[in-house]
């Protein structure tokens, strides 16, 4: 097979074999543009593989990837996985530097919002949840949007363009994140924080911050996920004005009402 491929159908078919997600979602058109060939070689190379074009290859693809989102294989094979898994989260946590630029912007909206929104549904709602109680330590106007469109719609009526919505999504992709996208696309700013360029959310984003999944089983990671909340929020501490002062209302509040254990 490799020997019948032209020097332009080996660059497809070696980014196919490195970048399967990316390619699930793009037109022939858009590979062929990104790799520097012509659309027909991307369109003979699915021929050459026995499909009647690019979209039934396409479609082969995302049956493919939907088939190993699923958790059937969450066990690892093995009990001696715990090297692995370190590994891969070192790799996960790494991606996290180069998202620094999309960070920073993201804070400054988080920021400077008349009100702030957070959105997240089924796994990605902790994520969501974990954000928000740390932005309302740093500032008011903080709202976590919870329990499905269903739930929190009417609070939707008091969404402004002056606000932002900080949306967190993760594959599989929630019907509910991506019909709030939707709604509010052009209504408010909305920041999403996603696992991959080519999530179903990105087109609604005006800002996109990515993280890394990588797992050794089916059960996609969400550690590095947690760990760019966690820097997202310490950029927005940067940006607020009066952050300090409001912690420092926060912990005399918390010590007033004895939340927290002292030792004797």
């Amino acid at each position: 097979m490799v020997a019948q491929l032209t020097p332009a159908q080996r660059t497809v078919a070696d980014h196919l074999a490195h970048r399967q997600r990316e390619l699930a979602y793009a037109s022939a058109a858009q590979v062929a543009r990104e790799l520097g060939v012509s659309p027909s070689s991307v369109v003979r190379f699915a021929q050459l593989l026995g499909y009647d074009g690019w979209p039934a290859l396409q479609a082969e693809l995302r049956l493919q990837l939907y088939a190993s989102r699923r958790l059937v294989d969450l066990a690892p094979e093995s009990a001696e996985f715990l090297g692995q898994f370190v590994s891969a989260q070192s790799r996960n946590l790494a991606f996290l530097s180069s998202q620094a630029e999309a960070i920073e912007e993201a804070a400054g909206l988080l920021a400077s919002a008349r009100v702030v929104w957070l959105s997240g549904d089924r796994s990605s709602s902790f994520i969501a949840g974990y954000a928000a109680h740390h932005l309302r330590m740093l500032r008011p106007d903080v709202h976590l949007l919870e329990g499905g469109v269903a739930n929190f719609s009417d609070k939707l009526l008091d969404a402004s363009p002056r606000d932002a919505l900080w949306l967190t999504s993760m594959s599989r992709y929630s019907r509910n994140s991506v019909a709030l996208a939707r709604h509010l696309e052009r209504r408010v700013p909305i920041i999403l924080l996603t696992d991959e360029a080519t999530s179903p959310l990105i087109p609604y984003a005006d800002t996109r911050v990515l993280f890394a999944t990588e797992s050794i089983t089916s059960l996609h990671s969400d550690i590095a996920a947690y760990a760019t909340a966690h820097a997202l929020v310490l950029a927005v501490a940067r940006q607020v004005p009066g952050a300090r002062a409001r912690l420092e209302q926060a912990e005399a509040l918390w010590d007033e009402f004895e939340l927290f254990h002292k030792e004797d």
